[in-house]
């Protein structure tokens, strides 16, 4: 089975009037990268203009905009987008978002591309494996903090996918011997390995 783990960063969190600023997608066939995208989308005056604030903060926009200077324009890598995600389920957390936002620019750009549905939301995985383990909260900060990870380039979307993959590789038919390992490095403060 191939997986395409996806994050967007975004100037929003309406997909009708929001733009992806940046793309990771990790393609994984029997456990292993097959393929990888990744981009920074340069944003149209009317993308900021519907902006949110906030959302330029967390995503890094607001401090940096010139960073995405050379970025194409969605219209550039729509067709590559498709094409990494043709063929695999895509893999995300809260990936409803990640899906809408890209149909939502397809759509606005008059492309025709489809985005693959099933899809596998890591955000249930949490759910299942780490909240019976005492996770509060299934955002992926919490996670990160949960599992002992660095948060050292959250919320951009290459690490935002990497910590994804990570996340699914240890989730992903999890068993109670999973669920033991992460309690036992979580008694002693290890950082939990995938």
């Amino acid at each position: 089975m191939r997986f395409a783990i996806v994050d967007t960063e975004t100037t929003g969190l309406d997909p009708e009037r929001s733009a992806i600023l940046e793309i990771c997608i990790v393609v994984v066939e029997g456990g292993q990268r097959v393929d990888r995208f990744y981009s920074r989308i340069k944003p149209t005056e009317r993308d900021l203009e519907l902006a949110q604030p906030r959302a330029l903060e967390v995503n890094g926009y607001a401090a940096r905009p010139f960073d995405w200077d050379d970025a194409p324009h969605f219209e550039s890598v729509a067709e590559k987008i498709a094409a990494t995600l043709d063929g695999c389920t895509p893999v995300g957390h809260n990936v409803a978002f990640d899906l809408a936002m890209l149909r939502a620019n397809y759509r606005r750009h008059g492309f025709l591309g489809r985005v693959p549905y099933p899809a596998v939301d890591t955000l249930t995985l949490v759910a299942e494996h780490l909240f019976p383990l005492g996770l509060r909260s299934a955002s992926l900060r919490s996670v990160r903090a949960f599992l002992g990870w660095s948060s050292i380039g959250a919320h951009t979307a290459a690490q935002d996918v990497e910590d994804t993959l990570a996340l699914f590789r240890l989730l992903w038919r999890a068993t109670w011997w999973t669920r033991a390992r992460i309690r036992v490095a979580r008694w002693f403060g290890w950082r939990v390995s995938v």
